[in-house]
C-alpha cells in the first residue's frame, strides 16, 4: 500500500469514527434530502433507520434496502449538512457509505458504457466536425 493510499484509509477510518460518535441519528439529514421524493424505497421510510442503515454501510454491514437506495441516489447536493444538529456531514457520510458499498459489491457496478455514449451525444452538439474527429 502506497502512503498515499494509507493516509486515504486512515482518513476514512478516522472520519467513520468521528460520524459514528456524533451522529444522533436523528434522520434530518434525509428528511432535507431533496432526492427523497424520487426514490420509491424512502417514500414511506423511517427516517432515523434510514440513518442507521447508512452508519452500518459505513461499517462494513448491509444496510436495509431504503438505506442503500439513499446511498444510491445521492446527488451531493448538501442539503443534509446545512440539516445536520450535529455537524456530522452527512454528504461526506453517505460518499464514504458509497465507497465501502462498491467495495463490498452490496451496490451494483455503474455502466458507464450508457453514460458515455449519451456524453458524446451531448459533445457533439457543440464541437466541430473537426474536434469531433479529434476527441470523439
Amino acid at each position: 500500500m502506497t502512503a498515499r493510499h494509507a493516509d486515504l484509509a486512515a482518513l476514512r477510518e478516522s472520519e467513520t469514527a468521528r460520524m459514528l460518535a456524533a451522529c444522533s441519528q436523528c434522520g434530518a439529514c434525509v428528511e432535507a434530502c431533496p432526492m427523497v421524493p424520487y426514490v420509491p424505497a424512502l417514500q414511506d421510510a423511517d427516517r432515523p433507520a434510514v440513518v442507521r442503515g447508512v452508519l452500518e454501510v459505513l461499517t462494513g454491514g448491509e444496510g436495509d434496502a431504503a438505506s442503500r437506495a439513499w446511498i444510491a441516489s445521492c446527488t451531493r447536493t448538501g442539503s443534509c449538512n446545512a440539516a445536520c444538529p450535529e455537524a456530522v456531514n452527512p454528504q461526506l457520510m453517505i460518499r464514504l457509505a458509497t465507497w465501502r458499498a462498491s467495495e463490498t459489491g452490496l451496490l451494483p457496478q455503474r455502466d458507464t458504457s450508457i453514460v458515455m455514449s449519451r456524453v458524446k451525444v451531448f459533445a457533439r452538439l457543440g464541437f466541430t466536425e473537426d474536434e469531433q474527429r479529434d476527441w470523439l
